[in-house]
């Protein structure tokens, strides 16, 4: 259940719900689980009716438009108490998968975002649950099409009633206002995480930060701190391997604090990154290209600073991923997210240039930057940025091309909107890293050569 997770429904299964299995949902019946705010049994399909279908719309509408979201789960019979007594199962196929799918398609807008699940009995083949994922959604309300009007249901308690004008009104302002506050966040996290670079001659830094449009939380702890020691320190958090690894987690106030360098956890050289309890983050790499900083500084007294735009590609792909992965699976957030990416130098006072590295010999691409440099933004699925995939590709592409223009430059060349990598804008000592893990995540190599000026 990649798109919904929820601890207290965990605790129900008795495992989480990335793991379930068939039995974990028979198992409600032998504890006598009741149906709640975010859980609902069905021991039928639903029908084929215009009722039917409303209905199903409808419950799904609900469990979107509720804090929490939930799971509705079909082959369970309740009690007159609303308790699991029965698992007679339903018959599983694609072909009804396919119909849920278009029903709720067709009745509720907007569409939120749903995973329609089997699980199939190991000893009636064709049997079992289908289970009805859907996480809280950013977008609420949903409304669903009753008689060419609109209504919008919400789960209270066992049952669903529906929202007053008024309330609609409220569920409308909030999902605006909810914009401005996830960007306000944004630049929050980055200013308090500015003091924590080191500013030197050798120092040119990618920011990267996320916040989730569905936070969640984290209990900052000694549980947490000894957590983070034990799943972060001494890794190496680049997709494609550096040697900087994760040296300290400290705490900050509501949040993780992880350090690059050997010395000093507050203040590093290398690597840093601050992960919030509400699954927001940022994630720091020194992305100048040391080869050009040395060929330069002996023959001009000021050399400018060379920023190796693999290293900005590669900051960014794993800082996504590193960031997504605390906001989904350390913390429980979801939906879609924020993402930003930005460059800090020194002072603003050095030019700034983008370097191809040892593939030309650290010579220059495009113009220098102007400070301050802007903030490249978009927004992508929490889901996509936190596995390694074509998902992830694309959208660190959105915010490559951004920084790349502020260079004066048309595109990122190393990877595409289309989440492909280009093999010949890497150098060549990297090609089998970079092999090894688009064959592994499942992302298309390309040879494509741009005409680049």
């Amino acid at each position: 259940m990649v798109a919904f997770r929820s601890r207290r429904l965990g605790l129900v299964l008795g495992v989480s719900l990335d793991g379930a299995q068939y039995q974990h949902f028979a198992s409600l019946v032998t504890t006598r689980a009741s149906e709640d705010f975010d859980l609902d049994f069905k021991r039928d399909l639903y029908g084929r009716s215009d009722g039917e279908k409303r209905k199903l719309a409808g419950d799904v509408a609900a469990l979107a438009n509720t804090a929490s979201g939930g799971l509705i789960i079909l082959g369970i019979e309740e009690d007159d108490q609303a308790r699991a007594a029965a698992a007679p199962g339903v018959e599983i196929s694609d072909a009804e998968i396919s119909r849920i799918r278009q029903i709720i398609a067709s009745l509720v807008a907007p569409l939120p975002a749903f995973e329609v699940l089997p699980s199939g009995d190991p000893s009636q083949p064709g049997r079992g649950f289908l289970v009805i994922a859907v996480p809280r959604s950013a977008r609420a309300p949903h409304a669903v099409l009753v008689d060419e009007g609109l209504r919008f249901p919400v789960r209270h308690g066992r049952t669903t009633r529906y929202l007053t004008e008024p309330e609609v009104a409220s569920a409308y302002r909030e999902r605006f206002s909810s914009v401005h506050e996830v960007a306000d966040r944004a630049r929050q996290i980055e200013a308090g995480a500015a003091g924590r670079m080191k500013r030197a001659d050798d120092h040119c830094w990618l920011l990267v930060s996320l916040v989730p449009e569905l936070p969640g939380d984290l209990l900052v702890d000694h549980a947490a701190l000894d957590g983070a020691r034990r799943e972060i320190v001494g890794r190496f958090p680049m997709i494609i391997p550096t040697n900087s690894s994760w040296h300290h987690a400290d705490v900050g106030w509501r949040c993780l604090m992880l350090s690059g360098s050997r010395d000093a956890p507050r203040f590093t050289r290398w690597l840093a990154a601050d992960l919030h309890s509400d699954g927001a983050g940022i994630f720091a790499v020194n992305v100048i290209d040391s080869f050009r900083s040395r060929r330069t500084s002996s023959a001009d007294p000021d050399p400018s600073i060379g920023v190796h735009d693999e290293e900005l590609i590669n900051g960014i792909l794993s800082g996504l991923r590193f960031l997504a992965q605390h906001a989904r699976d350390r913390v429980g957030a979801g939906g879609d997210a924020l993402i930003r990416a930005q460059i800090h130098a020194e002072d603003g006072s050095r030019k700034v240039l983008l370097s191809a590295g040892f593939r030309s010999s650290g010579d220059s691409m495009g113009r220098d930057l102007h400070f301050p440099a802007r903030t490249a933004q978009a927004a992508a699925p929490l889901d996509a940025l936190a596995d390694d995939g074509p998902g992830l590709v694309s959208a660190s592409s959105l915010l490559a091309n951004d920084l790349f223009q502020q260079f004066g430059l048309p595109e990122a060349i190393q990877i595409t909107r289309d989440g492909e990598l280009r093999r010949p804008y890497w150098g060549s000592a990297r090609h089998p890293q970079i092999e090894e893990w688009a064959n592994r995540a499942g992302i298309t190599l390309t040879d494509e050569i741009l005409p680049l000026s």
